[in-house]
């Protein structure tokens, strides 16, 4: 899936389980992708979003998606917050994101792979670098 595919599918799901979408961005190269709230008052959510890039080596073009998505991330991370990184679910993305799962749980980000059938998730609680199935991202992101 390409970025905007994966920003479109998250923050349609997203509305539908009733978070209010704040700010969804698709032109703009700067800043984080997705700003919303969650239900009841929650917290606010940030989402950096990353798709697959054509071309030659994309184990490399994967570990830069990741890279930048890391960094927008913890340019708005304040402890308080929701911070999480989607990616589409591919085994590429999976396997990278479990090589580097002990940091983002200690930072407490969470990782939302997404595809034509669904979601899965891992997050700061996840016992293993395994992403699950979920039904709803509210349940995840919103405390």
């Amino acid at each position: 899936m390409r970025e905007r595919e994966v920003k479109k599918t998250l923050s349609e799901h997203l509305r539908a389980d009733g978070f209010k979408l704040l700010d969804v961005r698709y032109r703009s190269r700067r800043g984080i992708d997705i700003e919303a709230l969650c239900p009841e008052a929650g917290p606010k959510v940030y989402i950096e979003v990353k798709g697959e890039r054509s071309g030659p080596n994309p184990q490399a073009k994967r570990r830069a998606a990741l890279g930048e998505a890391l960094l927008q991330v913890l340019e708005v991370y304040d402890g308080f917050s929701v911070c999480a990184i989607a990616l589409p679910d591919t085994r590429g993305f999976r396997s990278l994101v479990a090589r580097v799962h002990p940091p983002l749980k200690a930072l407490g980000i969470h990782v939302v792979f997404v595809d034509e059938k669904g979601f899965s998730h891992l997050g700061p609680d996840s016992p293993t670098p395994l992403p699950q199935p979920i039904s709803s991202l509210r349940h995840v992101l919103c405390p």
